[in-house]
């Protein structure tokens, strides 16, 4: 036996590999079966009590309970991360396990509760191999319940992945096997990921109306989960609308809820959410509150939350007339979603770390880094985010003397703003026609 961390042991190759040829010719098909199952029934079990100490609101999929195996339990979410940690790749083969073994249910399972893990990693390479198998698991058995779940893990890791098209057609299957499973659960979970993708690709007015339904259905189910969520994401296309004083009481709703049912994923989404709106209000010393109790929720639980809140922070900071710890902030922030591999939110905080520097008087700096994050913007295809960073790019060339070289980024920013219908899309076009 090897030890290969501690309170780990494992075989060399070649004994492994003689194992399971002695295991193959010693014990029958029916023994080798069952201890198979054993073996992913309890990776299933140990995962979904690890998701509970967790992330007790990402658990999605009831399971029977366990059988022939006693699931491990974990007293701290330290202990559950820290299994998560160390069982990654066992997760991944046992998934893989239990569908080659014929146990479909069970890899089907597994990869749902996995879907949780990953997201919070940007695990996307575990997050898609886990989420196919699943999808494939559940067709075997002609299970829709379980093929939507799957169908709705690759549209969730598709968005997360910037992928916008796959996860428009996933999203949408999963929602025609709910809306014919009578699933109202599950159709309002699909019609949200849809009100996702309309805001993200800016098409305001249909989120809206994805958002209401889904909010109607699960005020209809009495699930105050779901619903404080559809608040915050009302909020988010009201604040995009620039109905800022909306959207502020509408994450005061959502707050209270999630603070009530202690949900605090959703609490840190809404407050850096509330801190945008209260920023751009002028009510700077509340969205730094905000930001810094987001952060603090984020702090230690999940990279992908905090290298996005980050990037709110800065901009809180150089409202405050704090440039140098807003620069500090975007550092931070590129450096997390650089190892996160989300090259659009790096983006994101090299274009704060520009304006940053623009603020201290590094004009060539803030150029520098502007031009990287335009680069990966247009390489996505991301016209918006595209657009803002021209916008910044445009006022650090103007102010290091290079007006007529402005001009050309602001030009290009305009144009690309004419392909947005919304306010703060026409205000911020009308506010760049003044500037060349």
């Amino acid at each position: 036996m090897e030890q290969s961390a501690p309170g780990r042991y494992q075989l060399h190759d070649l004994l492994r590999a003689y194992a399971v040829d002695q295991v193959r010719h010693l014990e029958n098909a029916e023994d080798r079966q069952a201890a198979l199952r054993r073996e992913v029934d309890w990776y299933l079990h140990t995962a979904d009590a690890a998701l509970t100490r967790t992330l007790p609101f990402y658990r999605t999929v009831p399971l029977d309970p366990p059988t022939d195996v006693t699931p491990l339990t974990f007293a701290t979410n330290a202990e559950a991360d820290a299994w998560f940690d160390a069982e990654r790749d066992n997760l991944v083969a046992a998934t893989r396990a239990a569908a080659e073994a014929g146990l479909p249910r069970i890899a089907w399972q597994l990869a749902a509760l996995l879907r949780s893990v990953f997201m919070h990693q940007n695990a996307f390479e575990d997050w898609f191999t886990t989420a196919r198998i699943g999808l494939a698991a559940a067709r075997t058995l002609g299970d829709p319940h379980g093929e939507a779940e799957a169908l709705e893990s690759l549209g969730k890791a598709h968005f997360q992945a910037r992928q916008l098209g796959g996860a428009a057609v996933h999203h949408r299957a999963a929602l025609i096997i709910r809306q014919e499973i009578g699933d109202e659960y599950g159709t309002a979970v699909s019609i949200n990921a849809l009100g996702l993708l309309g805001l993200r690709h800016r098409h305001l007015t249909e989120a809206l109306s994805h958002f209401g339904e889904s909010l109607a259905i699960f005020e209809r189910l009495g699930n105050q989960r779901w619903q404080a969520l559809l608040l915050s994401n009302l909020a988010e296309t009201r604040y995009e609308l620039g109905e800022l004083t909306e959207a502020a009481a509408l994450l005061e709703q959502a707050l209270a809820v999630q603070r009530e049912i202690g949900d605090r994923g959703q609490e840190g989404n809404s407050l850096f959410f509330l801190s945008m709106t209260l920023r751009e209000l002028g009510r700077t010393e509340e969205a730094l509150a905000a930001i810094e109790s987001a952060i603090a929720i984020a702090e230690g639980v999940s990279q992908v939350w905090l290298g996005h809140w980050l990037v709110e922070y800065a901009r809180v900071l150089r409202a405050s007339g704090r440039p140098a710890e807003a620069l500090e902030a975007v550092h931070r922030a590129a450096t997390i979603q650089r190892q996160l591999g989300d090259r659009s939110r790096e983006a994101m905080a090299l274009d704060g770390a520009g304006e940053a520097y623009r603020e201290l008087g590094q004009a060539d700096e803030a150029i520098a880094f502007h031009l990287r994050a335009a680069a990966v913007h247009r390489q996505l295809g991301d016209d918006w985010q595209l657009a803002l960073t021209l916008d910044h790019l445009g006022g650090a060339l103007a102010a290091a003397g290079r007006a007529e070289e402005a001009g050309q980024q602001w030009r290009e920013a305009h144009s690309l703003l004419a392909r947005f219908d919304d306010a703060r899309a026409a205000a911020l076009r009308e506010d760049i026609a003044a500037l060349f």
